[in-house]
């Protein structure tokens, strides 16, 4: 790749849009151009953002819209995308040009966070082209009622054979056959079903089967990408993230804990969860405070998934949410109201 040009771009609010948009102008971009985008922080393991938020592998986005200024294109970035990202500088990626830009996002740009991810942006394609309307007169053509054809004249009914006993008579031969066939069937299902019975019960073992071991030996040097990449499933994902989390490894296992939970894995939400809840919270592991609000929906998805070991956890987070509330906390009161419905 290129390297990136000086001075970098700089991201803006967009005034024009509903709150959390925000624009970027391409300067030096030719208008017309293929303008998928990556966007890169450097030195982070969760290094490319994708529409659910940061990720270990490349995401290719696409615009919300592309407009123009001054016959610069200009990208416009939804709220979705806007509310993953933090002040600093980034790199801006455009495969299809090959080019890397250097990119300042503000800190002034406003961020709304409704947590819903269906306004996350399509990958690896842009929005189809829309098409003109047709003219009014058109339009009145295309509603006016089209008459059905005529329905084809029946077709004139075959002489009926005056012939049909030796039908009859071979249609009721068949029938006789295949009850004989289905009770002969029967039959010998039923001694069988008998016979089967009729042997002494085979001992079953009482003792569970062992656990596999965690996945996989000897993954302490690989690193985050390689984790993901060798797992034989999820799960293996997620004990690997438990394993850096007990060794102190912690910006590796939230990583891997988010891994994990992309994958649908129940108690990796429970996992994720934990590390927000202020019950037992503990700084620099790898968070310096906790979240009220994401504990919460952490805890939530979790149980919906399935995992009966974050009920106990989400109780007992629903009574300290209660307590502040009572003591005037709004946004532990905003919580119970969003996750106790």
């Amino acid at each position: 790749m290129p390297a990136a040009m000086a001075p970098a771009l700089r991201a803006q609010a967009d005034t024009t849009r509903p709150l959390g948009h925000a624009r970027i102008v391409l300067r030096g971009i030719a208008a017309g151009a293929d303008l998928r985008f990556c966007l890169v922080r450097e030195g982070y393991p969760a290094a490319h953002l994708g529409p659910r938020g940061w990720q270990l592998g490349e995401a290719v986005l696409a615009p919300e819209a592309v407009e123009s200024e001054g016959g610069a294109p200009v990208l416009i970035l939804p709220p979705a995308l806007v509310r993953h990202i933090e002040p600093g500088p980034l790199t801006l990626r455009l495969p299809a040009l090959g080019r890397d830009l250097a990119l300042f996002w503000p800190p002034d740009i406003p961020v709304y966070d409704a947590g819903d991810d269906t306004l996350a942006l399509a990958t690896e394609r842009m929005r189809p082209a829309t098409h003109p309307a047709p003219p009014a007169e058109d339009r009145t053509a295309l509603r006016a009622p089209i008459a059905p054809p005529a329905p084809p004249p029946l077709p004139a009914a075959p002489a009926r054979s005056r012939a049909l006993w030796p039908f009859l008579v071979a249609v009721l031969l068949l029938l006789g056959l295949g009850a004989a066939a289905a009770w002969w069937v029967l039959g010998r299902e039923g001694e069988r079903v008998a016979e089967a019975e009729r042997r002494p019960a085979q001992p079953i073992g009482t003792g569970r089967a062992e656990a596999p071991p965690p996945w996989p030996e000897g993954t302490d040097s690989l690193s985050l990408v390689e984790v993901v990449a060798r797992a034989p499933s999820a799960e293996g994902i997620l004990a690997v993230a438990l394993r850096r989390q007990a060794q102190g490894r912690h910006d590796d296992a939230l990583v891997l804990f988010e891994e994990a939970a992309d994958r649908r894995v129940a108690a990796a939400y429970t996992a994720l969860g934990r590390l927000y809840d202020p019950n037992g919270f503990r700084p620099g592991q790898p968070f310096s405070s906790p979240d009220l609000r994401q504990a919460a929906d952490y805890y939530r998805r979790a149980a919906a998934a399935g995992d009966t070991q974050v009920l106990p956890l989400r109780e007992a987070l629903k009574a300290y949410l209660e307590r502040a509330a009572a003591a005037g906390n709004a946004t532990a009161a905003d919580a119970l109201r969003e996750f106790w419905p």
